[in-house]
C-alpha cells in the first residue's frame, strides 16, 4: 500500500513540473503594424515574458527580433504594411534561439528603438533613411550594435544565439555553464559582450581569423595572454608601472626598461613599457597610460636678488596679498605681526603683484638705496626641481708645519654661496604652487690676527610652499647684515701722546643696514602641440 501511494506521489509531481513547464513556454501570438507621427511601431504580443535579442541586417534590409525558447501561434507567417518605412514582418522558427525570429523587412534602413514592456515587445521606426557605416573586414565588432534582454537564460545559449545574429565565430569550452540575468539597449557589440561575459564569470580570447574563444575567467589557456611595449615620452616608468598594478590580473607583469643612444645621452624619462596580461587588461592599461603620459607643462622662473638699504617702513610699507604656509620641521612657528606679511625663522615671505614689486624697486633705486646682485632665469618641468646658485669664493690662507721646523703657507677658497631651490606645479585652476627653499649665508666678521684671519659665516635656510598666480612675484626678505665702521682722525705726533692723545683724535663711526631680497617670478609657458 506504502509502495503504491508513493509511485502515486512520484506521477502527480511529474505531471505538477509537466504542466509548470507547460504553463511557462512563450508563445508569440499576435503582432501589430501601426502609424505614429514621425514613424512605425511594431508591438509583438507573447504569452509570458520573452527573452529577447535585436540586430539590424543589412542584406536584406531589415530589423531582426529573436525570441528564445518559444513558439508562434499565429494564423499567417507573414503581415503586410502600408507604412514606409516597413514593408512586411516575416515570422519563422530560429534553430539558433530555439525560439522565433521576427524579421522586420525595411524599405530602407532606419534608427530604431526595441523595448520590452511586460508580455510586450515594442519596436520603434523612424521616417528618415539612415546609411549604413562599412564594416571592416578584419573587426568583426565594427558598427554593429546589439539589444538584449533575458531573464535566468543559459549563457552559452545566449552567446549560440549572438553569434548566429551577426554571423561570428564563437567557441565555448565546456565548463562555460553560468545563468545570466541581462538588459542592454543599443549596446555597441564589443561593449555588449564583455558585459555578458563578465557577468557570467567568463571572458574572450581573440584567435586567429576572428575566431573568438570563451571561457572562465579563472582558467588559463595557451595563447589568452598577449604582451604590449607604450613608449612613454614624458611620464617615468617606474610611476607607469605602479599606476597600472591595480587593473593587471595576478598573472600579468609590467617590465621597466630604457632606450639611450649612448652611455649618458638623454634621461631616464625615454622609457618603454613592456606589459604582458589578457586582452581586457591590455586596454585597461592602454587607457591609464594615455592620460598620464600627456605634455609636462614648462615653468620658466625668475629670480631677482636685490640688496637694499631702505629703512624698515619702506620694507614693510607694500601692500602685500599673502597667500604663504610653511612646511617641514626646519621652518619653526610662525610670527605674525598685524599688517606685516609672514616671518619665519627671520625671513619675510609674501606674494606682490609684479607692477608693485617694479614700482618699489624703483623707488629704492632712485634714492640709491638698491642694487640688483642677480637676476637669473631657467625653465624647469612640472614637478622638477630648479637650482639657481650665486656667491663668493673667499680666499683663506692656511699655515703648516713641516718636518725640521719648515713653514708651509697654502691657500684654499671658501665658498659663501646663495642658493634658491624651486620646484613648481602648475594646478588645474593655473596657478602655481612652488616649494621654495632659499639658503643664504653670508660673512659677518673675521677673527684671527692680521695675518692670518677667518671669516665668521652666518647661515640662514628656510623652507616653505607658497600659491601664486601665473606672473605673481614671492617675496623673500630678511638676510640684514649690520656693519659699523669706524674711521679715527687724529693730528699727527699730537694724537699719539698717551692719556691726552685722544683730545686730538676723532673718531666718526657709521652704521650701515643692508638687506637681501629674492624676488621669484613663474611664467607657465605655452604647451607645444
Amino acid at each position: 500500500m506504502m509502495m503504491k501511494n508513493a509511485v502515486v506521489a512520484v506521477a502527480l509531481a511529474f505531471c505538477l513540473v509537466s504542466v509548470s513547464a507547460a504553463q511557462e513556454q512563450v508563445a508569440v501570438k499576435d503582432i501589430a503594424i501601426d502609424k505614429l507621427l514621425d514613424g512605425v511601431r511594431v508591438t509583438i504580443a507573447c504569452t509570458g515574458i520573452p527573452n529577447v535579442s535585436s540586430f539590424a541586417s543589412q542584406d536584406p534590409t531589415a530589423v531582426v527580433v529573436d525570441v528564445m525558447d518559444a513558439t508562434e501561434d499565429l494564423d499567417t507567417k507573414r503581415f503586410e504594411s502600408k507604412f514606409y518605412p516597413v514593408s512586411a514582418v516575416t515570422v519563422e522558427p530560429s534553430e539558433a534561439t530555439e525560439g522565433v525570429r521576427i524579421a522586420i523587412r525595411l524599405d530602407d534602413m532606419v534608427d530604431y528603438k526595441v523595448t520590452r514592456e511586460g508580455e510586450l515587445v515594442v519596436v520603434d521606426l523612424g521616417a528618415t533613411p539612415v546609411t549604413p557605416a562599412p564594416v571592416p573586414p578584419d573587426d568583426p565588432f565594427a558598427n554593429k550594435r546589439l539589444t538584449l534582454y533575458v531573464k535566468d537564460a543559459d549563457l552559452p545559449d545566449v552567446l549560440r544565439m549572438i553569434a548566429s545574429q551577426f554571423d561570428i565565430d564563437v567557441l565555448m569550452t565546456q565548463d562555460v555553464k553560468s545563468v545570466v540575468t541581462v538588459r542592454l539597449n543599443d549596446v555597441p557589440l564589443r561593449t555588449a559582450l564583455n558585459a555578458l561575459l563578465k557577468a557570467g564569470l567568463c571572458n574572450m580570447v581573440m584567435e586567429a581569423d576572428n575566431i573568438i574563444l570563451v571561457k572562465p575567467i579563472k582558467k588559463e589557456m595557451y595563447g589568452e595572454f598577449d604582451t604590449r611595449l607604450f613608449d612613454l615620452d614624458y611620464v617615468e616608468a617606474e610611476d607607469a608601472a605602479k599606476a597600472i598594478d591595480d587593473v593587471l590580473t595576478d598573472d600579468g607583469k609590467a617590465e621597466v626598461t630604457y632606450r639611450r643612444v649612448a652611455d649618458g645621452a638623454g634621461s631616464e624619462r625615454s622609457g618603454v613599457l613592456v606589459v604582458t596580461d589578457i586582452p581586457e587588461a591590455l586596454d585597461k592599461a592602454a587607457a591609464i597610460l594615455a592620460e598620464l603620459d600627456r605634455p609636462v607643462p614648462q615653468i620658466a622662473i625668475e629670480a631677482k636678488f636685490i640688496e637694499t638699504t631702505h629703512t624698515s617702513e619702506d620694507r614693510f610699507g607694500i601692500n602685500w596679498t599673502l597667500r604663504a604656509s610653511a612646511t617641514g620641521a626646519d621652518v619653526g612657528e610662525w610670527e605674525v605681526g598685524e599688517g606685516l606679511p609672514i616671518i619665519v625663522n627671520n625671513y619675510l615671505i609674501g606674494t606682490v603683484s609684479v607692477a608693485d614689486m617694479n614700482a618699489s624697486l624703483e623707488i629704492m633705486a632712485s634714492r640709491g638705496k638698491s642694487r640688483t646682485l642677480a637676476n637669473p632665469r631657467t625653465v624647469t618641468l612640472d614637478n622638477q626641481r630648479s637650482l639657481m646658485t650665486m656667491g663668493i669664493d673667499v680666499p683663506l690662507r692656511e699655515i703648516s708645519e713641516g718636518e725640521g721646523g719648515r713653514i708651509t703657507v697654502t691657500w684654499r677658497t671658501r665658498s659663501v654661496p646663495i642658493e634658491l631651490e624651486v620646484t613648481p606645479h602648475v594646478t588645474a585652476s593655473g596657478d602655481v604652487t612652488m616649494h621654495i627653499r632659499p639658503t643664504v649665508e653670508a660673512i659677518t666678521g673675521w677673527v684671527g690676527t692680521a695675518d692670518d684671519q677667518q671669516p665668521i659665516v652666518a647661515r640662514r635656510e628656510a623652507e616653505t610652499q607658497v600659491t601664486v598666480k601665473d606672473g605673481e612675484a614671492v617675496v623673500i626678505g630678511g638676510l640684514v647684515r649690520d656693519e659699523e665702521t669706524r674711521a679715527i682722525g687724529k693730528i699727527p705726533l699730537l694724537g699719539d701722546i698717551p692719556i691726552i692723545g685722544h683730545l686730538f683724535k676723532k673718531t666718526a663711526i657709521r652704521h650701515e643696514k643692508n638687506d637681501l631680497m629674492i624676488f621669484v617670478i613663474p611664467h607657465v609657458l605655452p604647451m607645444q602641440g
